[in-house]
């Protein structure tokens, strides 16, 4: 740091500072600690967001921005290697007159430049950033097209295991285990917390216990890890890439070059892949290395890119997720609707294994904590605790549970547990606010993953309130807090949707209500609250159904049993045949 920035900081410590702070993951409570500790008497303007992606184009941004009059711009971020476009976020600061841009994180990353020095930077910066990325592009369409090629022409890598003679459930043989090699590549911020580290961790401890020996080769951290469960290797991003595209591109040519040499190092025996969005890492070394690719497929991402993550290049991005289906020896897709739409892209019926999330029961389970969580929380002992846990996103229903709220007698004696956050969080309180109701409602923001089952167990009723999708979609998905709620042992109010009302009997499992009917739902929660004896009646059905029939171990099995079955199948067989 020089002598002038270090005389500057001192100077800023003395007086009040105009801090303009956009959140980029809707929770700004970490960011504003920081910069705090940097700036001990900065008045905070927020910015959210949807708030600024509202405005049409950069000049009305500008002016948005300009308005405020900050000193300093700020960015907060989930992790600062995951954050592309830092340049531009610098230069947009410095174009709106702040004398210093911020850029900071929730793991501690800071990055913090002058005015001029960004000025003078940027034109540089910003040549480097589009070259790189037409080199990018140029690199992953050759990589593509030979894979396309190679997965078209080539038969499919052989069905003997590298150690002959599975026998056993984990495909132990001659005292060695199966060796799986997980791939885990997720081309961006939001994967910490919430339904995919659980999945991740859920498989990895199921698949361990189950005799199996798991390498997790993996682009960031995984929250709640066990790492005596699976030896980690991570290939650390690079905040490369002057658009979303050539971000995801860039790291995942990164991604595969380090997975592949470290499956050279591993010599498993399959790589299991949780497919995301513009990768080849699995395909490519299940080509190299002549092992099956099994494909975790947990959703379309030209899907999400066209609805819900605008990340363009969609026309590149079905090639991509066309030659991860097409290579795959088995995919695994967490409900029967996803495979009804992989059927009719064509996929063969052969390759579809149906594999619903799951729960691990020991981990989510009654007295985990509920009592001392109840009390940090300020719960009265006469007052019912009703809670939600997921993502403050377009389909988990926090909007309808919103209105739900609302609805709520005033005399009733409940309150509302809201953990996670999202793009909508600010939508969500605006409702409880001009509604008077945020007095009844507990806004935690994202929490450690470790915590959530002692702040589930702190409730005593659990809603999923989950909405249809907004394109008419059929919904295809298996919510992982779902069964999570249902080990609880609690009395759950659930959409009568998709597989959520294949999975709960009304009236045996929980009470199921019409999905987005905000009066339905407060009804139900309303029912539930006041009467204990339904609740443990539907709590104990619900925690008995989720050890039955959906544990984390159940998923894991059938990801063994069909590895089994596709090495003891010695039919030669072509791609072609199992497209």
């Amino acid at each position: 740091m020089s002598r002038g920035h270090t005389e500057s900081m001192a100077e800023d410590e003395g007086r009040e500072m105009k801090v303009a702070l956009l959140a980029l993951n809707s929770d700004a409570r970490g960011a504003r600690d920081a910069l705090a500790r940097r700036y001990p008497r900065a008045v905070f303007m927020e910015i959210s967001r949807r708030e600024l992606e509202s405005l049409s184009g950069l000049t009305a941004r500008l002016n948005f921005l300009r308005a405020l009059r900050p000193e300093v711009f700020a960015v907060f971020t989930e992790r600062l290697a995951w954050q592309r476009g830092q340049t531009a976020f610098l230069l947009f600061g410095a174009l709106a007159g702040a004398r210093r841009s911020i850029i900071l994180d929730a793991h501690g990353g800071f990055r913090d430049e002058a005015r001029g020095a960004i000025m003078l930077a940027a034109p540089a910066r910003l040549g480097r950033e589009a070259t790189i990325s037409g080199l990018v592009f140029s690199r992953a369409r050759r990589q593509l097209r030979r894979l396309e090629r190679a997965v078209e022409s080539e038969a499919r890598p052989s069905r003997q295991p590298k150690r002959a003679g599975v026998s056993n459930e984990a495909g132990v043989s001659d005292g060695q285990a199966l060796e799986i090699a997980y791939l885990r590549a997720t081309p961006g911020p939001g994967t910490q917390l919430g339904g995919a580290a659980s999945h991740i961790n859920g498989f990895i401890n199921a698949a361990s216990s189950l005799g199996a020996r798991v390498t997790l080769i993996s682009n960031d951290e995984i929250a709640g890890l066990d790492e005596t469960r699976a030896r980690l290797k991570i290939v650390w991003p690079r905040p490369v890439g002057s658009t979303r595209a050539a971000f995801d591109l860039y790291n995942n040519l990164l991604f595969t070059r380090g997975a592949l040499g470290e499956i050279e190092r591993a010599r498993p025996d399959v790589i299991y892949q949780r497919y995301s969005r513009f990768t080849l890492a699995g395909v490519e070394a299940s080509r190299r290395a002549g092992l099956p690719l099994f494909l975790e497929y947990n959703g379309s991402e030209v899907w999400v890119g066209k609805h819900w993550d605008k990340v363009g290049m969609l026309g590149l991005l079905e090639r991509f997720e066309r030659v991860n289906l097409k290579a795959a020896a088995r995919i695994f897709v967490v409900s029967e609707v996803e495979q009804r739409n992989l059927l009719k892209a064509g996929v063969n019926a052969e390759k579809i294994i149906v594999n619903p999330n799951g729960v691990d029961v020991e981990h989510f389970r009654p007295q985990i904590g509920g009592e001392e969580a109840r009390r940090e929380l300020g719960i009265e002992p006469d007052e019912t605790l009703v809670g939600f846990v997921g993502s403050f996103g377009p389909w988990h229903g926090v909007l309808a549970l919103a209105e739900a709220i609302k609805l709520m007698p005033q005399d009733a004696r409940s309150r509302f547990l809201l953990i996670g956050s999202g793009s909508l969080r600010e939508e969500v309180e605006n409702t409880l606010r001009e509604a008077g109701a945020m007095s009844r409602v507990i806004l935690t923001g994202a929490v450690a993953h470790e915590r959530v089952p002692a702040l589930l167990d702190a409730c005593d009723v659990l809603a999923s309130p989950h909405v249809p999708l907004t394109d008419g979609s059929e919904f295809f998905g298996s919510p992982t807090k779902l069964f999570e709620y249902m080990a609880m042992g609690k009395g759950i109010v659930a959409s009568r949707l998709g597989q959520i009302a294949d999975v709960l009997k009304h009236e045996e499992t929980a009470l199921l209500v019409e999905p987005g009917n905000a009066r339905e739902l407060s009804e139900a929660i309303l029912r539930l609250t006041k009467s204990s004896d339904l609740r443990e009646r539907l709590g104990a059905a619900a925690r008995a159904e989720a050890i039955a029939r959906h544990t984390w171990q159940h998923n894991a099995r059938r990801v063994l049993d069909a590895y089994k079955a596709w090495a003891a199948d010695d039919k030669p067989r072509t791609a072609d045949s199992e497209s």
